[in-house]
C-alpha cells in the first residue's frame, strides 16, 4: 500500500511540472535551430536561436530561454518564412563595466553580484517560448532544437 502512495505521489508531481507548458499552443513550430556566432570585435560572440512557425492569428512573444539565459523574443520574416529569433551574449562579461559600487565604501564590503535565476531545467537542445494570450503569459516547451553551423565573422 505504500509503493501504491508512493506511485501516485511521484505520478502527480510530474504531472504539475508538465502542466506548466502549454501542449496545443495557437502556432505551429517548425524547425528550431542555434548557431553559435564569433567574431568581428572582441566581445561580440553569440549564439542565435531561430524558430521558425506559422500561426493563423498575430500572436505576441515576449520571452525566450535558451541555454540558461532569457532574451526577447523577435520575430523576423526573411523569403516569406517566418522566425521567433533569440540572441544571447555569450561573451565574458568585463568585470571593470559591470560593477555597481555605493557612495559608501563601508556599505561595499561583501557585496555579491546579483544572481538571475533561470526559471526552468532544460536540456541543452531544449528551450522555452513565452507568448500572451488575452492578458494571461503561457509558455510552451521547444526541444530536439539542431545545432546550425558556427559562423565566424570578420
Amino acid at each position: 500500500m505504500k509503493l501504491f502512495g508512493i506511485l501516485i505521489l511521484t505520478i502527480s508531481f510530474t504531472q504539475c511540472a508538465s502542466s506548466k507548458f502549454e501542449q496545443k499552443p495557437p502556432f505551429t513550430i517548425k524547425e528550431a535551430t542555434y548557431t553559435n556566432v564569433t567574431g568581428g570585435m572582441p566581445g561580440s560572440n553569440s549564439v542565435d536561436l531561430k524558430i521558425s512557425f506559422s500561426a493563423e492569428k498575430e500572436i505576441t512573444f515576449e520571452q525566450l530561454y535558451f541555454i540558461n539565459r532569457i532574451t526577447k523574443a523577435i520575430v523576423e520574416t526573411k523569403d516569406g518564412v517566418r522566425y521567433i529569433v533569440g540572441r544571447y551574449n555569450t561573451s565574458p562579461k568585463n568585470s571593470k563595466y559591470d560593477l555597481e559600487l555605493h557612495g559608501d565604501s563601508q556599505k561595499e564590503y561583501g557585496n555579491q553580484p546579483p544572481q538571475e535565476v533561470f526559471p526552468f531545467e532544460l536540456k541543452n537542445n531544449e528551450a522555452v517560448l513565452s507568448y500572451k494570450e488575452g492578458n494571461q503569459t503561457k509558455y510552451v516547451k521547444i526541444e530536439n532544437i539542431k545545432e546550425g553551423k558556427a559562423v565566424f565573422m570578420q
